[in-house]
């Protein structure tokens, strides 16, 4: 393969959406995986590269039946699977390997399968974060978030707004979990959800206050 001639061949998702009870997590790489090597015409001993974050790439490829030479399991939250894409583009040209393989997947929902949420007690987020519970984004994000908006005059409107954007473009996907049209207000008034269950630790450390 010449320098800088990489390309994306196929791509896909899983075959259901939404809640599935009857998948677990490891599954749901396979499904959405197969199905991706399905729409580039490939097969499980074409591939010899894979990446995924959160579960491991050598479990989705073992399950698989791939036999890799390269694998990528870098883990920085939302954003990691466009730094498997890179990745794999590096390591492409580098001849590490020829087709990679790059999956997620998330039993959200039904958390079949899916790890349990915590956090090591000895960490900056076990001891500063968890027993308050908000962690991830909402601490990650807020500080950085508030001084944009003071620096450049961005108001809540205009961040709720993206939402509102954002919703009329999955309006126009058939497979969107939400497609009803929302507006600023309908955002400003939404209660405040967090999908993550407290953790072991924190439950450990409201029983120790109570004793």
């Amino acid at each position: 393969m010449k320098q800088k001639t990489v390309a994306v061949v196929g791509a896909a998702e899983t075959t259901e959406m939404g809640k599935i009870p009857n998948t677990s997590q490891l599954m749901l790489h396979a499904d959405a995986a197969l199905n991706a090597m399905r729409d580039a015409g490939l097969a499980a001993k074409d591939i010899d590269g894979i990446a995924t974050a959160g579960d491991s790439p050598v479990e989705v490829a073992h399950y698989l039946g791939i036999t890799p030479t390269w694998v990528d399991g870098t883990s920085v939250g939302g954003c990691s699977f466009m730094l498997h894409v890179r990745h794999a583009a590096a390591a492409i040209n580098e001849g590490l390997c020829n087709t990679v393989l790059i999956t997620h997947a998330e039993s959200g929902r039904s958390r079949v399968g899916a790890r349990r949420f915590s956090r090591d007690p000895a960490s900056q987020q076990g001891q500063f974060e968890v027993p308050y519970g908000i962690t991830n984004p909402p601490t990650m994000f807020t500080i950085p978030a508030l001084r944009y908006m003071k620096q450049y005059g961005v108001t809540e409107e205009d961040i709720a707004n993206v939402a509102v954007v954002q919703r009329e473009w999955a309006a126009m996907n058939p497979r969107a979990s939400f497609r009803d049209p929302i507006t600023v207000d309908d955002v400003l008034n939404s209660r405040r959800t967090s999908r993550r269950s407290p953790s072991t630790f924190s439950a450990r450390a409201r029983a120790a206050r109570r004793r």
